[in-house]
């Protein structure tokens, strides 16, 4: 029986996640860690995450289209690279055993933890590589977000700003946009798995919508509260790594 204390939580866990989410990215750490503190197998975790990424990109993509900084222009063909991606991700996780995928889950935040403290995407600078390589990538990063999502937008966010020299800010509504669109496919794959948890789902979305309203319009605010987001993020990559792992 679900607990009301855990419903609560799940809204608060998903407010925190969509201001990042929409600010930066990651924000799938939180919902991921706290769906497995609430003892949901790793597959459904990960099913039950993107109902609140659904929602929460909704949301924040229909602000941005109103505020006019929503351009799709030329971009509808590197949608479709990352949305084939997406597909091959999403069947791959669905039929991993729940004991291996739980360790790639911690792996890939141990990874995410040096990515978010180091900012390694800093460093790359406007490439003509990478605007010949694009579409391999975008497939690549559909892949990476249809399978477990958590870090995808700040890879994005990092490929895009080194393509075409845009500041994050500029790019973040395009990003969301397009992990709005990878998780229509996404929850319909992990729906029809069986891989879903409503209740918890529901329960993050209502907290990822009104969390993704509230960083659409921290958008521009987004270096001061960053580090602040950082710090945060890094504290429950480690919690979360070692949960994953088993090691308490």
């Amino acid at each position: 029986m679900i607990e009301i204390t855990d419903i609560l939580l799940c809204i608060a866990a998903g407010l925190f996640a969509g201001v990042l989410n929409t600010i930066a990215g990651s924000g799938s750490v939180v919902t991921l860690s706290l769906l497995s503190f609430l003892e949901l197998p790793a597959n459904i975790a990960n099913g039950t995450n993107r109902i609140g990424l659904l929602f929460q990109s909704s949301a924040s993509s229909l602000k941005f289209y109103r505020q006019g900084n929503l351009n799709l222009h030329n971009k509808w063909f590197l949608l479709l690279s990352i949305l084939l991606g997406t597909i091959v991700g999403v069947y791959v996780a669905s039929i991993l055993d729940v004991a291996v995928f739980e360790k790639i889950i911690g792996a890939v935040f141990l990874v995410l933890f040096f990515v978010v403290l180091l900012k390694p995407q800093r460093y790359l600078k406007e490439s003509k590589i990478l605007l010949k390589l694009l579409p391999l990538i975008f497939l690549f990063i559909g892949f990476y977000a249809g399978f477990i999502q958590a870090g995808a937008g700040v890879f994005m966010l990092a490929i895009m700003h080194a393509v075409w020299g845009k500041s994050f800010t500029e790019l973040n509504p395009l990003k969301v946009f397009i992990i709005l669109c990878i998780n229509c496919i996404a929850l319909i794959g992990y729906s029809l798995a069986g891989q879903v948890n409503w209740s918890f789902g529901l329960a993050l979305a209502i907290g990822q919508v009104f969390g993704g309203l509230i960083g659409v319009r921290l958008n521009n605010l987004k270096n001061n509260i960053e580090p602040v987001l950082r710090l945060l993020l890094l504290v429950l990559i480690l919690a979360s790594v070692a949960k994953f792992w088993n090691l308490y």
